[in-house]
């Protein structure tokens, strides 16, 4: 099973390229993009979306727009994590795109896509309660148990 990916290089990039090459310019070439860095971030954030889309059948078969804004407010936040440069907007990104992603996982927002088949309920492998505040009964059973 191959992991959906949520966003790209290029989204981050058309986005906000400034911030892109401010938090991911290679060490000692500011001329190019750390594209490992870029890719592990983006990486992080599709792992995080995924842990909150347990309703749905992964890899989902499209990329709904707003799990795209999400990995991509989240792919920011690493980035900007890795030497400690987030700030107040890219925190407040972050934890929007996390607000969202409890709302689809609490089934307070759709994303337009088939959801899991939950399985049919049988009454075979039902558990049954059975209340534990009454006393045995054993005498009435005949010493059975």
């Amino acid at each position: 099973m191959s992991a959906t990916v949520y966003a790209s290089q290029q989204d981050l990039l058309d986005r906000d390229a400034s911030f892109v090459w401010t938090v991911a310019a290679q060490q000692g070439n500011p001329d190019a993009l750390d594209e490992v860095a870029i890719n592990a971030a983006l990486a992080d954030a599709t792992e995080e979306i995924n842990t909150f889309l347990s309703r749905y059948p992964l890899p989902l078969s499209s990329v709904p727009r707003t799990l795209n804004r999400v990995a991509i407010s989240i792919a920011f936040y690493w980035l900007a994590d890795r030497d400690s440069s987030v700030t107040d907007l890219v925190q407040k990104r972050y934890d929007d795109a996390i607000a969202i992603l409890k709302d689809i996982q609490a089934g307070r927002r759709d994303l337009g896509v088939p959801q899991a088949e939950k399985p049919k309920e049988t009454n075979t492998g039902k558990a049954e309660v059975i209340d534990a505040s009454r006393p045995p009964i054993r005498k009435q059973l005949g010493g059975v148990l």
